[in-house]
C-alpha cells in the first residue's frame, strides 16, 4: 500500500511539474518590430526623379551623435527611427558639400536643416517575450523656415501611418 501511494504521489508530483512549465520566452527574429520613418529624396525640379543627397548625416535634437547608419553617406533614401513615448522627433538633416575658394582650396561647408515630425503613437502587444511595438499615425512634417541657407526646397508626408518599412513615408525635395 505504500508502495502505490509513494507511486501514485510521484506521478502526480511529475504531472504537476509537466502541466506547470510554458513554452520558452524567446522573440523569434522575424518578428514585428517597431517600423522605421522611410524618407526619399527628389530633384526639387522633377518630382518624379529620385536624386542622391551626397555626404547626409542626420542628428537628432539633444543627440551629440549622428544617426549611426545616416553618418556621411550619399544615398536617395533613409530609415530614421521615430521617438516612441514622445508625440514629436525632431532631427537635422545635415548636407556636407564642398566650396572652392578664389585660391583654388575646397573648404567643406555643412549645411543643416531641421525638420519637426509630429504624430500619434498606437502601443501594441506581441506577445510576453517581443513585449510592444509602437505605431505611428496622423504624421506631418514641418521644416525650420528662419533658416536662410535651407538645402530642403519641400517636404511631402505620402503616408502618414508608419506601420511597416516597405514604402516611403515622406518625400524631401531638394
Amino acid at each position: 500500500m505504500k508502495r502505490l501511494a509513494l507511486a501514485l504521489f510521484v506521478t502526480g508530483l511529475a504531472v504537476v511539474f509537466l502541466l506547470g512549465c510554458e513554452k520558452d520566452d524567446i522573440c523569434p527574429e522575424d518578428s514585428v518590430t517597431t517600423p522605421l520613418l522611410v524618407i526619399t529624396f527628389y530633384d526639387r525640379n522633377d518630382a518624379t526623379t529620385k536624386e542622391e543627397v551626397s555626404l547626409l548625416s542626420v542628428v537628432g535634437r539633444d543627440m551629440e551623435d549622428t544617426l549611426p547608419s545616416v553618418d556621411s553617406i550619399a544615398t536617395d533614401s533613409i530609415a530614421i527611427p521615430l521617438k516612441v513615448f514622445e508625440e514629436e522627433t525632431v532631427f537635422a538633416f545635415i548636407r556636407h558639400t564642398q566650396d572652392i575658394t578664389a585660391g583654388g582650396d575646397t573648404i567643406p561647408t555643412h549645411n543643416a536643416d531641421t525638420i519637426t515630425f509630429r504624430y500619434q503613437t498606437d502601443q501594441i502587444f506581441i506577445s510576453r517575450a517581443c513585449g510592444f511595438i509602437t505605431n505611428f499615425s496622423n504624421l506631418t512634417a514641418t521644416r525650420d523656415t528662419e533658416d536662410s541657407e535651407r538645402w530642403i526646397s519641400s517636404i511631402e508626408v505620402v503616408n502618414p501611418t508608419v506601420e511597416n518599412q516597405s514604402a516611403a513615408h515622406v518625400k524631401i525635395y531638394h
